[in-house]
């Protein structure tokens, strides 16, 4: 139970929805989730993955209490929580395996654009209890 971490920009409408999703569909409650400029991040992206706070993506850290953590952005992050999260999700899961130059662009282009987008956001995104400072 809580493996892995998401940490997300807490500012942006686009990300509390992808957010909502990854609650939603992990029903086993793989995930915490935390906010990129939060202490958790200051803690957990330092060092040599300290750049990690500033390339405008969501961060997926596989294993986040492990000496062996994994570290994915961008499409490939996405595309990792649904393998995380497993059952029938594990098949949008596979693409994380696969170049991800074009998915990439793709998220890119979003995530410049991610607050342009006229979504509402909630104040709090989800359970407090899956979330860390």
């Amino acid at each position: 139970m809580h493996e892995h971490l998401i940490f997300f920009d807490s500012e942006c409408p686009f990300c509390h929805r992808a957010v909502k999703e990854v609650l939603e569909l992990d029903v086993h409650s793989h995930f915490l989730f935390a906010p990129l400029n939060g202490e958790t991040a200051e803690n957990v992206l330092s060092g040599p993955q300290e750049y990690l706070r500033d390339v405008n993506s969501l961060v997926v850290v596989e294993n986040y209490q492990s000496t062996e953590r994994r570290f994915w952005i961008r499409s490939r992050g996405v595309f990792r929580v649904y393998w995380l999260i497993g059952n029938q999700w594990r098949l949008f899961g596979l693409f994380s395996f696969l170049p991800c130059w074009i998915g990439d662009c793709i998220y890119r282009w979003l995530a410049a654009h991610r607050h342009q987008f006229k979504l509402k956001m909630r104040k709090e995104p989800g359970p407090k209890e899956r979330f860390l400072p």
